[in-house]
Formats: structure tokens, sequence, C-alpha cells
């Protein structure tokens, strides 16, 4: 069974919580396609379903999450993501830092926004030990730092992820780190925004000056 875009993009919205719970009942009672598309079993389960019963949420995200591929799901959310930081507004240092988490989590594609970006953002030392200690100027001044460089990273991650070079699973190995397909070259794995010293650690102070700079 594979769900036309748009219901899949109402799945994946309910999921991330866009759409409210009694957005999506409203939509399953308007919308009669899933009759035809879901076994009679599985459409039941959803037509039936208290939407207004205790746990809700928790209850309904299992149903919907059968007839998802966690893979595209999770490719749904990262697009998402750098997409909204791509409008450079309030939200950045906070994506910037969960770009850091993601790779950490596994994504080591996401090395160069993560541990070019994002660390400096969450440890911006030596002006201070965390972001919130920063001014709101000094906090400016780091943020527009990393232009045009962020920007051009960013970009690079979309396409990666539109073109099937990076195939992301959904999948969590025995580490809860997250497995992905990595299909791009030798050259288009290489740092661009950190430099790795020769005892094989970050060096955040080694950033690569020309790509921040826009020179690259």
């Amino acid at each position: 069974m594979k769900l036309p875009g748009d219901i899949k993009e109402i799945f994946f919205e309910t999921l991330y919580g866009d759409k409210t719970v009694l957005e999506f009942e409203q939509w399953l009672y308007a919308d009669k396609r899933l009759e035809t598309i879901l076994t009679q079993e599985d459409y039941l389960d959803l037509i039936s379903y208290d939407y207004k019963g205790d746990s809700v949420k928790y209850g309904l995200y299992k149903l919907l999450e059968k007839h998802i591929d966690n893979g595209e799901y999770e490719k749904w959310k990262l697009i998402r993501l750098l997409h909204k930081a791509l409008q450079r507004n309030n939200d950045l240092p906070q994506i910037l830092m969960s770009f850091y988490d993601l790779y950490y989590k596994g994504y080591n594609f996401l090395d160069n926004l993560g541990l070019g970006y994002g660390l400096s953002v969450e440890v911006p030392y030596p002006q201070a030990d965390s972001w919130d200690e920063l001014t709101s100027e000094q906090q400016q001044t780091l943020v527009d730092s990393f232009y045009p460089g962020t920007e051009q990273e960013i970009k690079k991650v979309i396409g990666w992820l539109e073109s099937q070079k990076i195939i992301l699973t959904g999948i969590q190995d025995e580490y809860n780190h997250y497995v992905y397909i990595d299909n791009r070259t030798e050259q288009e794995k290489q740092p661009s925004a950190y430099k790795i010293s020769t005892i094989g650690t970050i060096n955040m102070t080694e950033k690569v000056t020309e790509y921040k700079n826009g020179i690259v």
C-alpha cells in the first residue's frame, strides 16, 4: 500500500504536530479516499478511533506509523528543518544546535553544519561558555559571521537528500545512532566548514576562514 503524496503529507504533518488530532479527524471524515486505499481493518481502526479519549495523540500516532516509511518521514523532517534554517529568523541558533545534535546521533553528513556552525553556537568559546551567556550583540555578530557559508551548506545537504546521495533509513543501530546510506563522492565527504587536527580531534579554532567568508 502506497499513500498518495498529499495524504502522506497529512500523515507527516499530524505526526510532527503541525496538524492537531482534531484537524486530522475532520480531514478523515471529509476525505473518503482512505477507505479505498487502506485495508478494511486499518480504515476501521482510524474511523472508529476515539479522538477525544485519553492518550489521544500517542494512540493515533501508533495507527499512522503503520502506514508510513520511517526513512521518508525522517527525510521530510530534516528537509523541513533545513528550509526553516534558510529563513534565517530567530529560530536559527536553536536549529544550528539541533544540527550538531543530529550529527552526534549518527547523521555524520551534517558535520559541516553541526561541527562547523552548531557547535560554535552551543559553545561560543572564547567569548562565552554557552549561547545564553552572550549579549544580544555578540549573538548577532556570531550568527552573521557564519554567512554565506551556512546557507551554502544547507543548500548542499538539501541537494544530497533530494538527489538520494544521502538516503535516510529511519533505522537506529544498537547505539541508537541513525543509519543512512551514503552515496556521496569522497570529495563531497570532505570537511569544508572545519578542519581535523593531526591527532584526529576537531579543532574549533581552525574553521576554514575562506569558506565562512564565501571565498571558496
